[in-house]
């Protein structure tokens, strides 16, 4: 039995239901018919040339994104422009595109969960609750303890190794002493006032603004930013692997591809002496999956 669009989209509302997500998101089916059977299902964290290329070449029925490709109504479908360009071209390959962002942010198990996991955090709670959805467990970002009081430096190391990012931006000084942790996958700073309320010591997030790693800095409280793709990467296996359970629970005849040649578009550049630096191509997680769960891998 193969499923359509619109079931493997009511399938993952059921683990991100679409009344979490922000009033400025645009979640849900981008592009084609939710009635389309789907053999096969491609996932990634953005929409992109490489990924249709991708997708066309799996002859994925649907794609399956973070980011939504459609933030703003389109005026025009001038083929010269990115967004019109890549519409067309899923159009013209008959490939349906969904995009489950803030929904999954704020669900049990999402963005900010996950980074949690990856810290060894406990006693996890949301950062922030709206008034529509004010249950304890689901909420924009996270904040919990680590076991034992740890040095910056240490969660600096692991969150470079397990997110693959070897230019982390950090405030505060490397042997400061760490308890309490705020976390938010992706853009987080408008969630900095929260992370102080709450009693954090460390806020990890990404585009952390300059006011705000400033405010750190004078109140000795520490700040990684890890970058926008590497925090919300690791969502990408997360979401393949739930989807894998419900294909099987459900019977489904459906393969599922991780879309593995997407990096981040930020590359480092370090300058060790004039003129001889040295240029790092932007890269992403190396998390390894749990091996109960198995998925097929795209060929580079």
């Amino acid at each position: 039995m193969t499923p359509t669009v619109g079931e493997i989209w009511n399938v993952l509302c059921v683990w991100a239901p679409p009344g979490l997500a922000e009033s400025w998101d645009n979640i849900g089916l981008q592009v084609g018919d939710p009635d389309a059977s789907v053999q096969t299902l491609m996932i990634a964290l953005d929409a992109s040339e490489k990924l249709l290329d991708e997708a066309a070449k799996r002859k994925a029925q649907m794609v399956l994104t973070h980011h939504p490709l459609l933030f703003r109504p389109v005026s025009s479908l001038d083929i010269s422009k990115p967004v019109p360009r890549l519409l067309a071209g899923f159009l013209r390959e008959n490939i349906a595109l969904a995009a489950a962002h803030t929904n999954l942010d704020s669900t049990v198990g999402g963005v900010s969960d996950l980074l949690a996991n990856i810290l060894g955090i406990s006693d996890v709670k949301p950062l922030h609750t709206s008034g529509e959805n004010n249950q304890l467990s689901v909420g924009l970002g996270r904040i919990g303890n680590l076991p034992y009081g740890c040095k910056l430096s240490e969660i600096m190391h692991k969150v470079s190794k397990m997110l693959g990012n070897q230019g982390l931006l950090i405030v505060g000084h490397p042997g400061q002493t760490i308890t309490r942790v705020a976390i938010c996958g992706g853009s987080g700073s408008d969630l900095w006032p929260l992370a102080i309320d709450k009693g954090a010591d460390l806020f990890l997030s990404a585009e952390i603004k300059h006011h705000v790693a400033r405010e750190a800095e004078q109140m000795g409280k520490a700040i990684i930013d890890a970058g926008h793709f590497y925090t919300e990467w690791p969502l990408v296996p997360a979401m393949a692997k739930y989807m894998k359970q419900q294909s099987i629970e459900k019977g489904w005849d459906l393969k599922i591809y991780i879309f593995d040649d997407e990096k981040s578009p930020f590359g480092l550049w370090i300058d060790e002496k004039a003129k001889n630096g040295k240029f790092l191509l932007g890269s992403r997680p190396l998390l390894s999956i749990n091996n109960s769960f198995s998925y097929t891998r795209s060929e580079n």
